[in-house]
């Protein structure tokens, strides 16, 4: 990868540019336990990265539930709305250095590639005043598959008007990671706590923190 020819850096946003993935698995621990189901934490890190929907599938399946399609996944989000917008929401670290370094970057632009809802994406970013930062943001509401597939980066790499080679995505997760990889983008992996243990053999570059990639740029 010649980064000369990167025109877009395509960030994940829960675990990468935001320490929100704790989160995420306590919501879905808890609508489980509603249901008389315990799940440990270490059984949840196989779904980090992937969206809400693809989760709820996988334990309507796993687990034999009787309820109707999107239940989950809507008793999911209005949890973490109601704990995102009463919570100060902690960045990662150089989270915010490395979007301001690319906000203002002259030759690279910018766009959010995340698994959330829209309603979710705005109630973070404004908590952190990053909503005008990014030239382009794509959610799970956009795209009719969310990660692993390759939907969301290349309904971002649409609207930017430009090809896989041209993007470098930033993602903290093996299924995201993935997702990146099918639409043709370069992707530096930035492991987070939760997905220490996810394999990352097809990242273009594995990074310690955001600071390396700003590094790498400059």
């Amino acid at each position: 990868m010649n980064k000369e020819n990167i025109k877009a850096v395509l960030f994940d946003l829960d675990g990468t540019l935001f320490k929100t993935e704790a989160y995420q698995i306590k919501a879905w621990d808890e609508i489980l336990k509603k249901r008389g189901i315990t799940v440990s934490p270490k059984d949840y890190f196989r779904y980090i990265g992937k969206t809400a929907r693809e989760v709820e599938k996988d334990l309507i399946k796993g687990f034999g539930l009787k309820i109707q399609e999107g239940e989950l996944e809507k008793e999911k989000e209005e949890l973490i709305l109601k704990w995102f917008g009463s919570k100060d929401l902690e960045l990662m670290p150089y989270a915010r250095e490395a979007v301001e370094f690319f906000s203002s970057h002259p030759c690279v632009r910018m766009a959010l590639c995340t698994s959330g809802s829209r309603n979710e994406v705005v109630c973070k970013l404004k908590k952190n005043n990053l909503c005008d930062k990014f030239d382009v943001i794509i959610t799970k509401d956009d795209v009719s598959r969310g990660k692993p597939a390759p939907d969301i980066y290349l309904e971002a790499m649409k609207r930017l008007g430009l090809q896989g080679y041209e993007c470098l995505a930033v993602e903290d997760t093996e299924h995201g990671l993935e997702a990146a990889k099918q639409a043709g983008a370069f992707c530096f992996a930035v492991p987070q706590e939760f997905s220490l243990g996810q394999n990352f053999s097809k990242a273009d570059k594995v990074l310690d923190s955001l600071k390396d990639l700003v590094c790498f740029f400059e």
